[in-house]
């Protein structure tokens, strides 16, 4: 709410949402240690060594106190303050090899769970893409797998410590004196109610925090991409509005789980004093009558200041578990999302086109419930011949290039290449086949020398050169300058500079068949018959689709296809669409017209 005005944010669809799953997600982030047994083994041993050492302690101040001191042995006390100053050193030792080896375990999950989330990203089709903001993707990638940092650094060992110091203190007391062992156990009842409520009460609002930092980071990369829209239009002060509305709620949901925790922890706090003070009322009177020791007092309050501390820690392990496991959650949602478009076990694998591509019967929706955008299409492109793909915005031209390129695959029909459909080929393969020059060109933060090369250094500085001469925009790219840094997305470069250089990226690659889809769009004339006569260039002796609005560009290929709803209206050449008198005539007298 703000200003009166209630701001709508879409929220995730996510299954479970509010609840999380512990055990199936327990499950899967223990099989991410898998591999990884030996370090922590060697972090079991880390810590089973400090918490020997930890529990020592009070042990040899009790011995020098009701021994040592008692029997005035000045040769023993200065053995046993020996002994616990070499325990002492010991437990802070080992608890630092521990720390190390624990962080260098996180970090070594944390890179293989990022690698193993981006590789599932590469091969998600582009439909999700489609309808999941880049933002929340990142946040995926970045900050929930960040999350699980502290689960595997501190929480997932560092936890098991705790309960073994726990139980070891309690172990010895018992062995010492049952009575005074049985005050301290009198609290753990409380202890354990508020663990169970404060478990059951913050799931919600912890995976709430998780997915809302999420819908903010897509949020704001939307926003800051499309600044000069924002800003053009004026719509700064609704902008800030409506970050301001998703900032509230994500505080909100933020405080609600941090109130929790510090509820828990408050909680746990004040049963410290009340049992230091048992301790001290029922212990000092035992001492007075006889019954207890002085030594053995002291090591019971030592001990129990050390039994609240796994209590504390538990506190924050609690906290760390939650959002750990509600980022983790989220994380195998992800991984769950099956891919659209599989390899098969066995691909075909083609060197090179020898014959064409083939449309057969195709038919595509991008939803169960989406119309169709494409019907029943069949044409083919025999190898070395230039097809158009001319029509209406939205009329399926863009769907035929995603499915040869195998981003989407269609509900019926078949599109094979040389007789081999693309469904039993790879889609590295099938794509190496491949060049696509596209109209909203995507070019990478490096130097434009990187972008020609698409970032492989395997590839010669010689071979852009040699692509760049036989397009003959020399004069073009040295304008530009090869060494020349692009920021993302091209932002710092022309349309058409951009689109120049997406020929020549082309061109390097030297696909067997090319795709240009409205390569000369939204540039002045003079770029425009440049780029066209590096087209030329380019798609000389090579099978080539060409998508294009202007028919200026297309009237010297071999084949000619009208497509308009999802069907082909007409196909030919463009002398004999012309004579049809159908409409490619009425576009391209529309146009010529204009």
């Amino acid at each position: 709410m703000h200003g009166g005005v209630d701001y709508p944010f879409e929220e995730e669809d996510e299954a479970g949402a509010g609840r999380i799953r512990y055990r199936a997600t327990g499950r899967r982030l223990a099989g991410l240690l898998a591999g990884r047994w030996g370090a922590v083994a060697k972090a079991v041993v880390f810590l089973s060594v400090a918490s020997v050492a930890n529990l020592s302690g009070p042990l040899l101040l009790r011995r020098a106190i009701d021994v040592d001191i008692g029997s005035r042995n000045p040769r023993g006390l200065v053995l046993t303050l020996g002994c616990f100053f070499l325990v002492t050193i010991a437990s802070a030792a080992f608890t630092y090899l521990l720390r190390v080896t624990l962080e260098t375990l996180g970090q070594d999950v944390l890179l293989g769970l990022k690698k193993r989330v981006f590789n599932h990203l590469l091969c998600l089709g582009l439909e999700y893409y489609d309808r999941t903001p880049v933002g929340r993707v990142n946040a995926r990638v970045e900050a929930d797998a960040g999350e699980l940092r502290g689960l595997f650094a501190d929480t997932a060992v560092l936890i098991f410590r705790d309960l073994a110091m726990f139980v070891g203190m309690f172990a010895v007391m018992a062995t010492v004196d049952v009575r005074l062992t049985l005050v301290v156990a009198g609290l753990l009842p409380p202890v354990t109610v508020a663990c169970l409520l404060f478990v059951r009460k913050s799931a919600a609002p912890f995976l709430a925090v998780r997915r809302l930092t999420a819908e903010l980071s897509g949020w704001l990369t939307e926003r800051v991409q499309g600044m000069a829209v924002v800003q053009a239009y004026g719509r700064q002060a609704d902008t800030n509005a409506r970050l301001s509305a998703l900032s509230r709620r994500k505080f909100e949901a933020n405080y609600r789980a941090e109130a929790l925790a510090v509820y828990f922890f408050i909680s746990v706090l004040v049963l410290e004093p009340v049992a230091m003070a048992v301790i001290l009322g029922l212990g000092g009177k035992w001492v007075l009558l006889g019954s207890v020791s002085i030594g053995t007092l002291v090591m019971f309050i030592l001990y129990v200041q050390q039994v609240f501390e796994p209590i504390f820690h538990i506190t924050e392990h609690l906290g760390t578990i939650q959002r750990s496991f509600a980022a983790g959650q989220r994380i195998f949602e992800l991984l769950d999302t099956p891919c659209s478009v599989t390899d098969p076990p066995s691909p075909r694998f083609l060197s090179r086109i020898e014959h064409g591509v083939e449309f057969r019967g195709v038919s595509l929706r991008y939803a169960e419930d989406a119309p169709w955008a494409l019907r029943d299409v069949s044409f083919t492109v025999p190898k070395g011949t230039r097809l158009a793909l001319v029509g209406d915005t939205g009329g399926g031209k863009t769907s035929l290039v995603s499915l040869l390129f195998k981003f989407y695959l269609p509900q019926a029909g078949d599109i094979l290449v040389d007789g081999i459909s693309i469904r039993d080929m790879s889609q590295t393969d099938l794509r190496s086949l491949m060049g696509l020059v596209q109209q909203d060109i995507y070019l990478f933060p490096g130097t434009v020398m990187d972008n020609l090369k698409l970032m492989d250094r395997s590839v010669p500085d010689e071979k852009v050169h040699d692509a760049i001469r036989v397009l003959g925009l020399e004069s073009v790219v040295r304008r530009i300058a090869l060494d020349r840094e692009v920021i993302e997305r091209g932002a710092n470069l022309s349309t058409g500079e951009k689109q120049v250089l997406s020929l020549v990226r082309a061109m390097v690659l030297d696909p067997a068949l090319l795709v240009l889809d409205e390569a000369t769009s939204s540039v002045d004339p003079h770029t425009e018959r440049t780029i066209q006569a590096a087209m030329e260039r380019l798609m000389r002796d090579r099978t080539s689709i060409v998508v294009a609005h202007r028919l200026s560009t297309v009237r010297h290929s071999h084949r000619i296809l009208v497509v308009r709803q999802g069907r082909v209206e007409e196909s030919g050449t463009h002398a004999e669409l012309l004579a049809k008198s159908g409409a490619y005539a009425k576009l391209f007298r529309l146009q010529f017209t204009e």
